[in-house]
Order: structure tokens, then sequence, then C-alpha cells
């Protein structure tokens, strides 16, 4: 009987894992995908393209993680595609939709989605973190720590190079701006994240 109990346990856990790693699979890959665009819609010479060229090189080494994790445990019945299809309309319902696949809208916008979606993203990989590590799952638990940290260390890179593009974005627009602003600017972020 004990051993009936535990079989229904192990299952209760790798189906629970399953399922937020398939949803941090979708979210990475929808990501990756509208970073891709953006990236298309820049110069070669914008500080913002380098940096999300960066962003997406990660979200796609996050991809190809889950998707070896995913192939690997035969969870993906249909195949890995057909899985990230089912899972990215409720990770879309949470929230991933802030970034679309065709933007129209300015780059001080387009980088306040990305650090949106990476938010989401972050804490994604943090509830799948706890999930794995409390469940006994270290190739998980690993994988997601990874991620945890590289989508914290995109999000602070994205806090200083938004103020920049929206200085640009209001040059551009014909706005006359304070340039001296901007130390206070970097002054700002940094004493918000030491409260």
């Amino acid at each position: 009987m004990a051993e009936v109990t535990e079989h229904a346990t192990n299952s209760a856990n790798d189906e629970l894992l399953n399922g937020y790693t398939t949803d941090m699979l979708a979210l990475e890959t929808h990501i990756r995908t509208a970073i891709a665009g953006q990236i298309k819609d820049l110069d070669e010479a914008s500080e913002a393209k380098s940096t999300l060229i960066r962003i997406h090189s990660m979200c796609d080494a996050h991809v190809h993680s889950l998707e070896s994790i995913t192939q690997r445990r035969e969870q993906n019945v249909g195949g890995v595609s057909k899985v990230v299809k089912q899972a990215v309309s409720s990770v879309l319902g949470a929230g991933a939709a802030a970034i679309g696949f065709v933007r129209t809208e300015k780059l001080p916008k387009d980088l306040r989605d990305t650090y949106t979606a990476l938010s989401l993203a972050y804490v994604g990989s943090l509830m799948l973190h706890t999930c794995a590590l409390t469940l006994g799952d270290e190739e998980i638990a690993a994988t997601a720590k990874i991620s945890l940290g590289d989508h914290a260390e995109a999000m602070m890179t994205l806090q200083h190079v938004i103020p920049a593009a929206t200085v640009a974005s209001l040059v551009k627009e014909g706005m006359t701006v304070d340039m001296t602003q901007m130390s206070t600017i970097a002054e700002t972020i940094h004493s918000a994240w030491r409260k």
C-alpha cells in the first residue's frame, strides 16, 4: 500500500512540475520571439539593440534547456511544439501578452513591455525553482535557478537602458530635455532597490 501511495505522490509531483516547466517553456519561447521582432526594428547603433540581442540569446538558452528537460522526460505527448502551444494560452492569459509579435509603438514602450515580460519570467522561474527544490527535483531546480539569475540581471540592465531610450524618444519628438538629470535618474534607480 505504501508503494502505491508513493507512486501516486511521485506521479502528482511529476505532473505539477511538468505543468510549471511547460508554462516556462511557453513563456520563454514567446519572449524570445517578441524580442527578435523588436531587434529587427532597431538600427545597428542603438544601445538597446545590443542589450536586446543579449536578452534574446539568454531566452534562447532557456528555451533549449527547458526543451531538453521536456524531451528527456517524455512529457511531450505529440511533441514539444504541441505542449508549448497548449501552454502558451494559459501563460499569455497571465500577462505575457505584454509584448506582441508585431510592435508599432516606440522603443521605450517596447523596452517597458520586455521588462514586464522578464519580470513575469523571473517570478515564474522562482515558482518553478521553489516547486522543484521542495519536491526533490534537483535538475529542474538548478535550471530554474539559472533562469532566475539571468532574468534578474536582464531586468537590472534594462533599468539603465530605458531612461536613455526614453530621453532619445523625447528628443526625437522635438522636446527640450535636461540631460544633466541622467545621473539623478541613475541614482533614483539605485536607491529604489536599496530600500
